[in-house]
C-alpha cells in the first residue's frame, strides 16, 4: 500500500464513503507498522461534490475531456 493508490482508491469512491474508507485505509497502514503513510492518509480530505463530479468524469470520459480541453485551447 502507498499513499498513491491510496488516494486513487479514496477521490474514486462516493463522497459518503470517503472518511469510512479513509479511516480503515489509515487503520490498515499503522497496524502494519507504518505510521507516517497512516498521518498522510489521515491526512486526506474529502472532495467537494463538484470536484468529485470532475475527478468522476475525467476517470470514466477521459477521451471527451480531452476534446473539451483541446476546444478551450
Amino acid at each position: 500500500m502507498d499513499l498513491a493508490a491510496v488516494a486513487d482508491e479514496l477521490y474514486g469512491v462516493d463522497p459518503s464513503a470517503f472518511t469510512t474508507t479513509r479511516d480503515a485505509r489509515a487503520r490498515e497502514a499503522r497496524a502494519a507498522g507504518d505510521r507516517e503513510l497512516a498521518e498522510a492518509i489521515k491526512a486526506l480530505r474529502r472532495p467537494s461534490l463538484a470536484a468529485w463530479a470532475l475527478d468522476l468524469l475525467a476517470r470514466e470520459r477521459r477521451e471527451e475531456v480531452d476534446r473539451l480541453l483541446d476546444l478551450g485551447a
